[in-house]
């Protein structure tokens, strides 16, 4: 296993941790805003958008990426014990 892998297996659980605290603080702030009224709980929702959904989509593409170039490596190698056309050339 390379360091970066060990790396990313290290920072996963903290990542993990970080998005719970994050969503708890969301809610939190929203359950808050609620109490103010409905003007006050749509524009945090609108500003808890950005803050929490914005980091989301970002690991959400992230990990959808590597997933397509795992597959797309996969797809570009012939599994062994096929005939590569033209390697005897």
């Amino acid at each position: 296993m390379s360091v970066v892998q060990r790396t990313r297996l290290f920072v996963l659980p903290l990542l993990i941790a970080a998005l719970a605290v994050l969503g708890w603080l969301g809610f939190a702030a929203i359950s808050e805003a609620m109490s103010g009224g409905n003007g006050q709980a749509w524009l945090m929702a609108w500003v808890l958008a950005f803050l929490v959904g914005m980091p989301l989509l970002v690991l959400v593409l992230a990990v959808a990426g590597a997933l397509q170039r795992h597959d797309l490596a996969r797809s570009l190698i012939p599994y062994s014990g096929e005939n590569i056309p033209g390697a005897g050339q």
